[in-house]
Parts: structure tokens; sequence; C-alpha cells
């Protein structure tokens, strides 16, 4: 059986969150502007995974999930202003414009109101998936829950390999609510 994570930052208050205060272009970007968020750790660590309204890695991660070769997923450069002015170019923004959806809705447990899914467990829909190419799936935005973007495992593992900072994986169908 073949398993999906999503990534969170590692529960360390040292890892800062971020927020995008501008994109130079809203439906096709190339560069996004970013800041912290929130309080700001008294010594940030600068991690592989830094983690706000999308996913923020360093060149390191997302050379390994270039490497699977997906036309659906790209990185677009940023550059994070810090509250002293500097500017940090070590971050890429990950865009996955691949869609599925991917829920077993008699097995998971959620509730469907005003056209959102309020997801208290998940469980998969193996059959739905197992049409999709291999390829096709590696990475993907669960269509239930826009905000929730899936590795196979075979993803998690490579980029696991390179020992990546602030950032942990969480089995989709182990995560309770979310």
């Amino acid at each position: 059986m073949e398993n999906y994570y999503f990534v969170r930052r590692k529960s360390d208050q040292a890892y800062p969150l971020l927020c995008i205060t501008e994109r130079d272009n809203e439906f096709n970007p190339t560069l996004i502007n970013l800041e912290f968020n929130g309080t700001i750790p008294k010594n940030p660590v600068m991690a592989d995974f830094l983690s706000g309204p999308e996913l923020f890695f360093t060149e390191k991660v997302c050379e390994v999930i270039k490497s699977f070769a997906l036309s659906y997923v790209r990185f677009i450069a940023t550059e994070l202003t810090t509250p002293k002015g500097a500017c940090i170019e070590d971050y890429f923004c990950m865009q996955v414009d691949n869609d599925i959806e991917a829920m077993d809705k008699e097995e998971s447990d959620f509730e469907f109101e005003h056209d959102a899914y309020w997801i208290e467990e998940m469980v998969l829909d193996r059959e739905s998936l197992n049409i999709i190419p291999l390829n096709e799936r590696l990475v993907f935005v669960l269509q239930e829950s826009p905000d929730m973007v899936l590795f196979h495992e075979t993803v998690k593992d490579a980029i696991m390999k390179v020992h990546p900072t602030g950032m942990e994986f969480v089995n989709i169908e182990e995560a309770g609510v979310f």
C-alpha cells in the first residue's frame, strides 16, 4: 500500500513563519516577496523548510523534487526581507498545478458545508488514485483540502535522504483532524 504525506514545520519555536507581501505577477509570478509573520523567534533558525501560506524550500530540497521531473511542479524565487532590512534569497516557493480528488468519502470522517470540507479523519481512495499513473500523483494538491500538498512516499523518502532541517512529514491517514 502506498502512503502519502504532507509536510509541516518541526515543532520548534526557532523556525519562523513567513507571509507573502507581494508577487510580481498575480497569475504567473517569477518573484515572491516575503517577510517574517507573527512573533519572530529571538534566534530564528533559517531551515531548509519554512512555512507560511505556501511551502518554502531551500535549493537543496527543490533539487530533490526537481529530480522527479514533474511538469506540474515549479519553484518561484523569493526574496525574504528581515526586520533589519536584509534580503535573504535562499528560498523558493513550491507551486503545484495538480489537484486530485483523493478522499474516500465512505471511509473518511468529514462534514461538507458551505462548499468546504471539515475533515476529522482522512482515508484515501486508493482505487481512484491507482488509476492515475504514478508520475502524475507523486505530488498533488488534495482537492478536498486545497491548502494540503501531498507527497508520495518515494518523494518523501528522497527528500529525507538529504537530511533537511526544520521539517517533518506526516502520514495523511494518521494525522487526525486537519
